[in-house]
C-alpha cells in the first residue's frame, strides 16, 4: 500500500486522481480547506495560500503518515479577478496558492526512494518570469497572474533537473471543470468557454488515466514534462536552469522569516 499526498483533491483532477489511488487501495491524505467525501480519504484541512499553513501541514504529515510515495499538486485558484488579492502574510493569493505552496511542499515533504511529485501546471508553452515582478502586481489582471504561476512551476520543475526525485509537470490542456471557466467575469465568455471545453475539453477520467499512464512510463528520478500524453522539449527557454536557481534563491529570500519559525 502506498500513501500519495494531494492538494486541491476535493474536485476536478486532484478528486478524480485521488478515487482511482483509494479504488488501488492506497491511503490517500488529501489536503483542502473544507472537508470532502470520498470515502477511506484522509481530510487535512488548511488554507495553502498561507505559506505558513504549508509548512504545517508538511510538519504533520511527515509526522504523522512519514515517508510518502507521491506528491500530487493540484490546488488553484482560477477566479477572476481585477485586483491583487493579497494574504495577511503579504503576497498575492495567485502567486502564494499556485506556486510558493508548491515550491514549500515540493522541498518539505519527506519522500520514500522511488517516490514521485506530479505538478499539474501548463508546461509546454511559451512565457518568461520577469523577476522585478515576481508576483505579478504590475498591470495586474488574475489571468495573468495564473499564467505567470505556470511559468514559475516550470522553473520550479527544472530545478529537481539533477536531483533524486522523480519530478513531472502536467498540462492536461483543456479539461471539461467549473473550476476553468471560472478565469473569466463575463457571462458571455463563460459560454463560449464551455462550449469550447464540449467540443475539444477532456472529460477527468481520460485525464486521470493519461497521468497514470504517464506515471508509469516515466523512469525514477527524473524531471519530465508532458502536454497530454506528449513530452514537452525541455530545451525550451522556460526551464533555463540559470532562471530556476535564481527563482529558488529568490524564493528563499522571501520565506526566510516564516520558515525560520518551524
Amino acid at each position: 500500500m502506498k500513501t500519495i499526498l494531494i492538494t486541491g483533491g476535493t474536485r476536478g483532477i486532484g478528486e478524480g486522481l485521488a478515487k482511482h489511488y483509494l479504488a488501488n487501495g492506497d491511503k490517500v491524505v488529501i489536503i483542502s480547506r473544507s472537508k470532502g467525501t470520498l470515502p477511506h480519504a484522509i481530510y487535512l484541512q488548511a488554507d495553502l495560500s498561507l505559506a505558513s499553513e504549508n509548512y504545517r501541514v508538511a510538519e504533520i504529515i511527515n509526522t504523522k503518515h512519514g515517508k510518502i510515495d507521491g506528491l500530487i499538486l493540484c490546488s488553484v485558484d482560477q477566479a477572476y479577478r481585477k485586483n491583487p488579492l493579497m494574504t495577511k502574510e503579504g503576497f498575492e493569493v495567485t502567486f502564494a496558492l499556485q506556486y510558493l505552496s508548491r515550491y514549500i511542499l515540493s522541498h518539505q515533504i519527506t519522500l520514500n526512494n522511488n517516490a514521485f511529485i506530479l505538478n499539474i501546471a501548463t508546461p509546454g508553452m511559451n512565457g518568461t518570469v520577469n523577476f522585478k515582478n515576481l508576483q505579478c502586481l504590475k498591470k495586474f489582471s488574475s489571468l495573468k497572474a495564473n499564467v505567470n504561476g505556470n511559468r514559475l512551476n516550470d522553473l520550479l520543475g527544472a530545478s529537481f533537473t539533477d536531483s533524486d526525485i522523480t519530478y513531472v509537470l502536467y498540462n492536461p490542456m483543456s479539461v471539461r471543470t467549473a473550476g476553468a471557466r471560472s478565469v473569466f467575469s463575463n457571462p458571455f465568455m463563460k459560454i463560449v468557454l464551455k462550449l469550447w471545453h464540449l467540443v475539444n475539453g477532456k472529460d477527468v477520467d481520460t485525464v486521470v488515466n493519461n497521468i497514470i499512464r504517464i506515471l508509469k512510463e516515466t523512469p525514477t528520478n527524473q524531471f519530465t514534462a508532458y502536454k497530454t500524453l506528449n513530452k514537452v522539449n525541455l530545451a525550451m527557454s522556460t526551464f533555463n536552469l540559470t532562471q530556476a536557481k535564481k527563482l529558488q534563491q529568490e524564493t528563499n529570500k522571501l520565506l526566510e522569516n516564516i520558515k525560520s519559525k518551524f
